[in-house]
């Protein structure tokens, strides 16, 4: 979806509860709502589409049940 702030974005909803955000993406991501993903996949590319910040970067966030984690302790795995 088109986040008014954060630009393209891509929600992945997994096991646990667990979600994993991913946005400022360019333009269309390779993936639709309600399509099944599979590990190294490409959902889409690092873009300039967040209007809260500047410069092509990805922006990455966990949740687990609606709660905000830090994604760091995923990174490590």
């Amino acid at each position: 979806y088109d986040d008014p702030l954060l630009g393209t974005t891509v929600v992945l909803s997994h096991s646990g509860g667990y979600q994993t955000i991913y946005a400022c993406l360019q333009g269309q991501p390779t993936v639709s709502a309600g399509d099944s993903v599979t590990t190294g996949q490409v959902i889409g590319c690092v873009g300039e589409s967040a209007i809260a910040e500047a410069g092509a970067h990805l922006h990455f966030g966990v949740t687990r049940e609606g709660v905000p984690i830090d994604p760091e302790e995923f990174l490590n795995q």
